[in-house]
C-alpha cells in the first residue's frame, strides 16, 4: 500500500488524474450519501424512540413494582385477627418471635388480596431493631418452607431507626432502597414499613427482591434486551445479560456518567457486548423519591447495521464503476502534459543527486522550452553558490572567509576586491588581505564610527545594496574611493543583536563593473559571506564572554555547579572541586547523584542563629554543606539545567552543636537544684518545720510559684535540645483524646481554682482516637492549656474537641484573656516570643508553643491560633485519627449497611 501512495506521489500525471476521479466521485457519491445518510438517520432515529419507550416502560415497572411492596407491606401491617392466627400490630407488640412469624406466614406464602408479589426475603424487626423474623425464599413453589436466618442485625441501619423513633422522610414512615445481604455478592431491592398499635411503633416488617430476579421482570415489562443496574460510581451491580463473574464489562463509562451528573435525563451510546453491538440508554435509578444509583436498558444494533450496510454496498460498487473510467480517461489526457516534464524531472534528480553538469534537453518553443532554458540557467547559478557555500562552511574566522569569497566572486568578475568593516572598540576597523596592493592595506588605518549615518541605514534596511562613490558622498569616510580609488561597490551589512557589527564590501575600480548578468550572483555570495561573518563574529563574542564568565565563576567563594536537564556536571567552580575532591569532573561524565552526600539535620529552630533557612544540609567526609539549587530557565521560559550552590557550614555546624549541648548540660544541672528548692519549700508550706505566720507563708507560696515556673522553662529547654538532638523518641498508637485529656489537666484544677477561673470540657462520646505518642500528646496539651490558664486573669478555659471531615481529629483551647494583636499572630510560634504589654506575673520563657508546633508537626498534624484584642484567644491543635471506617451504600438520603 505504502509503494501505491509513493507512485500516485511522485507522477505528476496521477495528480492531474485523481483531481478529475475526486470531483466525479464528489458529485457521485454526494447524492447517494444523502440517500443513505437519511436511511439511516431514520434508523437510528427509529431505534432511539424505541429504545427511549423501552426505557419508560422499564421506569414504569419499577415504579408499579415499588408501589406494589408498598400496598402488600400496607395490608401486611394493619392485618387484623384471623381465628387463632393473632393481629400483626399485636403480635409485634408481644415481641414473641413465634407470634410474629405466626402472623406473617399466611402473607408470606400466599400474599394478600390482588398483590402476590414474588419477594426473595421478608424481615421482621421489633421497636429496639432486634431481628424477629429473616425469611429467605429458596423455592419458586409457595409450599416450601422459607429459610430462617438468625444472624441478621439491622438496628444499626438508619432507616431502621429512624422507623422505629417514628420518623419520616418527606411526610412519607416507608422507605424503598437497595441493600446488601451478606454473603450475598448481588444487591437486593427492599420496601420497609412500620408496624403501628394505638399509634405506637411496635416493630417494622420488610420485603426485598433480588435484582437479578428484578432485572428479569423489568425486562420482561418492557422489552429490552439488556438491563441493568448501577451504583452512584458508575459501577454495575446486577445485569440480565452477563453472568456475575463478567459484570465490569458493563461498567459506565466516564463520559457516560459526566453526561449524567451534568444534568442529561438520558444519555445514549453504543457498546460492543459479546461482539455484538448495543445501543444502551442511561438514566438515574430513583426509588422513593431518592437516587440510589443509575440503570440502563439496551436493544441490539443487529437489524439497523445490515440494512446499512447493504446501502454502503451498492453505492460502492457505482463509484468503482465510474472511478475506473475516469482513471482511463484522464491517463490520455495527462501523457501529453507530463512528457515533457519527464525530461525536466531527470534532470532535476540527477542535480539533487550531486551532478550539477546535468543539464535539460527540451527544446520546445512552448511553456516548457522556457521552463527547461530557465532551469538550466538556475543550475548554473546553484552550482557556483554551492562552491561557495562549501567553502565558506570550512571557515570560521575572518580573513579566511574573505579569501574563499575573493576566489568565488573573481570567477565572475575579474579584478574585483574583498574587504570587510568589522566592529572593534566601538568603531568599524578595516579586514584586509595581506596579497591586496599597499594602497588598499592603507585603508587599515581608518577608523568609520559605528554612528556613521551610512552605517545606521544599512544597518536598518539589513539588505545588500549597490552603491557609486559619485552618487552616495557619505562614503568619503570610509576611504574607498579618494584612498583605494574604488568606482563601483556592493555593501552587505553585518547586523549582530540588533546592533550594527559590520559592512561586507565587494570593490572594483571601474564604474559600472557590475552588469544585470552577475549582480544577482555577486547579491548571492554577498549575502552567504555576510551570514558567516556573522557566525565569525558572533563566535569571537561567545569566546569572550565565556572568558569572562570563566574568570566570574572562579572567583566565587562558594561551590557551584552547573547541570544539564539530566543532572549531569557541565560546568564547576574551583571552590566546589577542592569541597568535593573532584578534580576530574572535565573528562568524566559525571551525575550530581553519584556524589555521595549523606543528608544530616543540622536546622535548630530554636538555639541556632546562623539563619541556615531552609537550605539542605548534607555531609561529606568531614565536611558539612548547604546546599540550595535553582533551574536554569531560558527567556522562553523552558528549564535547561540547574545551578546548585555549596556553602561550607561545618564550623557554623560545631558551633551551633556546641550551643545546643551546653543549654542541655546547664539545664540538666539546674533541674536537681530547683528540685531540691521546691522540696523544701513545699514542707515548710506545709508546716513540717514549724508553724508559719501568713506573711511567711505568702512569701513561700511565691517562692514556691517561681520555683514552679523555673522548673518548667528548665523542661522545656530539656525537651527542646531532646529534639534538635534528634534523640527525642515518638512512639505512634492509637490514643483516646478524652481520657489524655483530663488526664493532662487533673493536676492543673487547683492552679485553676486558685485563679479564679472556670475549667470546662466538652467532647463527644464518639470521638475517635487520634494516632499519636502517649508523652508528647500530653506535653502539646499541657503546654496549650496552661498557656491559656498563665494569660487568662478572669473568666474562663473552655476545651473542646470534634471530628473533621479530612479524617483528622481537632482540639480547641478558648480563653477569655486579653487576646492577641494582628500585627504579632504570625510571630506566634517562633522562639522565645512573648505577646509586646502581656505583663502576666507567670509569663513563660516563650518555649511552649514553639515546642507544640514541633511535636505535633512530629505527629503529621497542625497547629494554630485564633485571636481577637479585648475577646479572647482560641488555640487550635489537629491530629490524624488512627484508623478510618467505611460504609457498603450510600445515598443522598440513608445510609445502607450489610446486614
Amino acid at each position: 500500500m505504502r509503494g501505491v501512495v509513493s507512485v500516485f506521489r511522485s507522477q505528476i500525471r496521477y495528480k492531474i488524474i485523481f483531481p478529475y476521479l475526486a470531483l466525479t466521485l464528489v458529485v457521485m457519491m454526494t447524492g447517494a450519501a444523502i440517500a443513505v445518510g437519511l436511511v439511516a438517520a431514520s434508523w437510528e432515529e427509529r431505534l432511539q424512540n424505541q429504545l427511549a419507550q423501552v426505557a419508560r416502560n422499564s421506569t414504569d415497572a419499577l415504579v408499579r413494582r415499588e408501589r406494589n411492596h408498598l400496598e402488600f407491606l400496607r395490608q401486611v401491617v394493619f392485618a387484623p385477627a384471623n381465628n387463632d392466627i393473632p393481629a400483626v400490630a399485636d403480635a409485634f407488640a408481644g415481641g414473641d418471635a413465634d407470634q410474629v412469624m405466626r402472623a406473617l406466614d399466611p402473607y408470606y406464602r400466599f400474599g394478600v388480596g390482588s398483590v402476590n408479589l414474588d419477594f426473595d426475603r421478608m424481615i421482621a424487626f421489633d421497636r429496639d431493631g432486634k431481628t424477629l423474623v429473616d425469611w429467605l425464599r429458596v423455592s419458586e413453589n409457595p409450599a416450601d418452607p422459607p429459610v430462617r436466618i438468625t444472624t441478621t442485625d439491622l438496628s444499626g441501619l438508619d432507616f431502621v431507626r429512624l422507623i422505629i423513633s417514628g420518623g419520616t422522610i418527606d411526610g412519607n414512615d416507608k422507605f424503598s432502597n437497595l441493600i446488601y445481604f451478606a454473603p450475598d455478592v448481588q444487591p437486593y431491592f427492599y420496601t420497609v414499613a412500620p408496624v403501628r398499635r394505638e399509634n405506637q411503633v411496635v416493630g417494622g416488617v420488610l420485603i426485598a427482591v433480588k435484582c437479578d430476579r428484578l432485572l428479569q421482570s423489568l425486562e420482561r415489562s418492557s422489552q429490552a434486551a439488556v438491563t441493568t443496574f448501577y451504583d452512584l460510581s458508575g459501577r454495575a451491580i446486577s445485569t440480565t445479560l452477563l453472568p456475575r463473574a463478567e459484570l465490569s464489562a458493563l461498567d459506565m463509562p466516564p463520559q457516560v456518567l459526566q453526561a449524567l451528573l451534568s444534568g442529561q435525563a438520558q444519555s445514549i451510546f453504543t457498546v460492543e457486548l459479546r461482539q455484538r453491538g448495543y445501543q444502551l440508554a442511561y438514566s438515574p435509578l430513583v426509588i422513593a423519591n431518592a437516587q440510589v444509583g443509575y440503570f440502563s436498558v439496551g436493544l441490539s444494533r443487529d437489524f439497523q447495521v445490515q440494512q446499512l450496510s447493504l446501502s454502503r454496498n451498492v453505492v460502492v460498487a457505482i463509484a468503482m464503476v465510474l472511478a475506473a473510467g475516469s482513471v482511463i480517461l484522464g491517463y490520455q489526457i495527462a501523457r501529453r502534459i507530463t512528457r515533457p516534464l519527464s525530461d525536466l524531472v531527470a534532470t532535476a534528480e540527477a542535480v539533487t543527486g550531486g551532478d550539477l553538469e546535468a543539464r535539460s534537453t527540451v527544446m520546445s518553443p512552448d511553456e516548457f522550452g522556457r521552463l527547461a532554458l530557465a532551469f538550466n540557467q538556475m543550475t548554473e547559478h546553484l552550482a557556483r553558490l554551492y562552491r561557495t557555500s562549501r567553502d565558506l562552511n570550512q571557515a570560521i574566522e575572518v580573513t579566511p572567509v574573505l579569501k574563499v569569497t575573493e576566489r568565488s566572486v573573481r570567477s565572475l568578475l575579474p579584478d574585483i576586491d574583498v574587504l570587510a568593516l568589522i566592529a572593534e572598540e566601538g568603531a568599524l576597523r578595516y579586514h584586509i588581505d595581506e596579497e591586496l596592493p599597499g594602497i588598499v592595506r592603507s585603508l587599515r588605518h581608518i577608523r568609520v564610527p559605528l554612528s556613521d549615518p551610512l552605517v545606521q541605514e544599512l544597518a536598518a534596511i539589513q539588505r545588500v545594496v549597490q552603491v557609486s562613490p559619485d552618487e552616495e558622498p557619505r562614503l568619503a569616510s570610509f576611504g574607498l574611493t579618494q584612498v583605494a580609488g574604488y568606482q563601483s561597490l556592493i555593501l552587505s551589512p553585518l547586523v549582530v543583536q540588533g546592533e550594527p557589527a559590520g559592512l561586507l564590501i565587494l570593490a572594483h575600480r571601474n564604474p559600472h563593473a557590475f552588469d544585470s548578468s552577475i549582480l544577482p550572483s555577486l547579491i548571492a555570495i554577498a549575502n552567504m559571506t555576510t551570514s558567516v561573518l556573522y557566525n565569525a563574529v558572533l563566535f569571537d563574542r561567545v569566546q569572550s564572554e565565556a572568558l569572562r564568565r570563566r574568570a566570574i565563576l572562579e572567583s566565587i567563594a562558594d561551590g557551584v555547579i552547573v547541570l544539564d536537564r539530566q543532572r549531569y556536571i557541565v560546568i564547576v567552580n574551583r571552590a566546589a572541586e577542592q569541597m568535593l575532591n573532584m578534580h576530574d569532573w572535565q573528562f568524566v561524565r559525571r551525575s550530581f547523584s553519584e556524589i555521595p552526600l549523606v543528608r544530616v539535620n543540622v536546622r535548630h529552630e530554636v538555639f541556632s542563629e546562623n539563619g541556615t533557612g531552609h537550605r539542605e544540609h548534607f555531609r561529606f567526609g568531614d565536611r558539612v554543606l548547604s546546599l540550595s539549587s535553582a533551574p536554569v530557565i531560558t527567556g522562553e521560559g523552558y528549564q535547561i539545567g540547574e545551578v546548585v550552590v555549596l556553602h561550607d557550614i561545618s564550623a557554623e555546624a560545631a558551633v551551633d552543636r556546641a550551643k545546643t549541648d551546653f543549654i542541655a548540660t546547664v539545664s540538666h544541672e539546674l533541674r536537681s537544684p530547683l528540685t531540691v528548692i521546691y522540696g523544701y519549700v513545699d514542707l515548710l508550706l506545709r508546716g513540717l518545720v514549724g508553724e508559719l505566720s501568713g506573711d511567711q507563708y505568702d512569701l513561700l507560696e511565691a517562692v514556691r510559684n517561681r520555683v514552679e515556673l523555673m522548673n518548667n522553662i528548665v523542661k522545656n529547654v530539656i525537651l527542646v535540645a531532646s529534639i534538635e538532638a534528634n534523640t527525642l523518641q515518638t512512639d505512634l498508637a492509637p490514643q483516646d483524646v478524652r481520657r489524655l485529656i483530663d488526664e493532662t489537666i487533673a493536676p492543673m484544677r487547683k492552679a485553676f481554682e486558685r485563679k479564679g477561673l472556670t475549667l470546662t470540657v466538652n467532647t463527644p462520646d464518639d470521638l475517635p482516637p487520634v494516632r499519636a505518642d502517649r508523652e508528647q500528646l500530653m506535653i502539646i496539651l499541657g503546654q496549650v492549656i496552661d498557656n491559656a490558664r498563665r494569660y487568662t486573669p478572669q473568666g474562663e478555659v473552655a476545651i473542646t474537641a470534634h471530628r473533621r471531615d479530612d479524617g483528622m481529629v481537632q482540639i480547641d483551647v478558648a480563653d477569655t484573656g486579653p487576646g492577641i494583636p494582628a500585627d504579632q499572630m504570625p510571630r506566634l510560634f517562633t522562639r522565645f516570643f512573648r505577646v509586646e504589654g502581656n505583663n502576666s506575673p507567670e509569663r513563660g520563657s516563650g518555649l511552649g508553643l514553639v515546642i507544640t508546633r514541633q511535636l505535633v508537626e512530629r505527629h503529621g498534624g497542625k497547629v494554630w491560633a485564633q485571636s481577637e484584642v479585648g475577646r479572647g484567644s482560641t488555640f487550635s491543635i489537629a491530629l490524624p485519627i488512627a484508623h478510618e471506617y467505611s460504609d457498603a451504600i450510600s445515598s443522598p438520603r440513608a445510609t445502607q449497611a450489610t446486614a
